[in-house]
């Protein structure tokens, strides 16, 4: 968990992803700098994914590890898929601290390396849902909650290296991720008269369950490939991966007030992997 110096104390912050990974790593985070945080994730599978993405007991266990903290933790399990279900989450934001300050968008998903050619509807439908279509709905009802109680606020929203550079055998990962950044800007120019800004943190592969399942699945044909022809994930000598805390780090600093008007941008946190 990183641990920072922001004083984040009476801002209330919702996460999305929470329930492990770089979304519960930035729960914690908000919490150890004093922010009363709504951590959500699913209360049930995806279905269509072969490893899971979080659940109502992983969401119960992130809101526990607050205990020792200076801030809160409360769960509320939401699929972003679900407008139905995401404004509910907002809702009830509302209903126990009156406002929204910060959103950060870290829900996402992977299916794995896959040729275009095989890949079929589904698989598309899913990655695009959860990965370009929850932080559009999350966006628009943290919007809608800043500006109707007149609220300057921050969204920020975890994008991936896959949205800066081309990746084999990612169609459906690397178009979700992408299209973050269009929204990122637009949303950026749109709500800036409200003094919201938006912005987007771009981690090359980070230490998490999901990045365990691609080391561990078989049935990933292609990743021998991708190494071919991405090279390392960092420039760093022996560091392959990052950890949770360096995404964390940099999107606290987007939503605290140092960053107060940096707006629109697409934060690389990569270890160098994006200028090689």
């Amino acid at each position: 968990m990183a641990r920072v110096s922001y004083d984040l104390s009476g801002d209330v912050v919702v996460v999305t992803g929470a329930a492990r990974g770089i979304g519960r790593d930035i729960a914690l985070g908000f919490a150890a700098a004093g922010a009363d945080v709504v951590a959500s994730d699913l209360a049930t599978p995806i279905e269509g994914l072969d490893y899971e993405v979080g659940s109502a007991e992983e969401l119960a266990a992130t809101a526990g590890l607050a205990r020792d903290l200076e801030g809160t933790i409360t769960a509320v399990p939401a699929d972003v898929r679900d407008e139905d279900e995401v404004e509910q989450l907002f809702r009830e934001t509302l209903l126990a601290f009156e406002k929204v300050d910060i959103l950060v968008n870290a829900a996402g998903v992977y299916l794995g390396a896959t040729k275009v050619v095989d890949m079929s509807k589904e698989q598309w439908q899913v990655v695009v849902d959860v990965n370009l279509g929850g932080p559009f709905l999350c966006s628009k009802h943290a919007a809608r909650a800043m500006t109707e109680t007149a609220r300057p606020g921050r969204i920020v929203t975890i994008a991936s290296t896959s949205a800066l550079i081309g990746i084999p055998y990612q169609v459906g990962y690397q178009s979700s991720k992408s299209g973050l950044l269009g929204q990122v800007r637009t949303l950026a120019l749109e709500l800036s008269p409200y003094g919201i800004t938006v912005n987007a943190v771009c981690p090359t592969v980070t230490e998490t369950a999901m990045l365990d399942h691609i080391r561990h699945e078989a049935a990933e044909p292609y990743l021998e490939e991708i190494a071919r022809l991405s090279g390392a994930f960092t420039i760093f000598p022996g560091v392959e991966a990052l950890e949770p805390r360096d995404v964390t780090r940099a999107v606290m600093w987007l939503a605290s007030d140092d960053a107060r008007y940096v707006t629109g941008v697409a934060l690389p946190v990569d270890g160098g992997f994006t200028i090689k």
